[in-house]
């Protein structure tokens, strides 16, 4: 395993983290990391969710039937690529916490 070096200030901050011991903090700290981006990420996929009307596999569908109006605008292309990424992080993001919470 690695040693990490801490500057003072974030020793302090370390110190005011929640956990009985070291690895406790490091997994309090990676785990409200993940929750807060996985938070992020659901309110942006919401966002898509909301001026389509759908959920993304539906709005893939529809992309692919050629059903989804001007896909080929450079607006449209722009939030099938973003929604999809989104739809990719929240997978690893979940991915992740499940394996965090099994290796616990």
């Amino acid at each position: 395993m690695q040693n990490i070096e801490l500057p003072e200030s974030a020793k302090y901050i370390f110190d005011f983290t929640e956990g009985a011991d070291i690895s406790e903090k490091l997994r309090n700290l990676v785990r409200g990391d993940l929750e807060r981006r996985l938070k992020n990420c659901t309110g942006r996929i919401f966002e898509y969710e909301k001026k389509y009307g759908m959920a993304f596999g539906e709005f893939e569908s529809d992309w692919q039937e050629g059903k989804v109006p001007d896909k080929h605008s450079h607006g449209v292309e722009r939030d099938y690529m973003e929604w999809e990424s989104l739809e990719d992080e929240h997978r690893e993001l979940l991915h992740k916490m499940k394996k965090m919470k099994e290796d616990q």
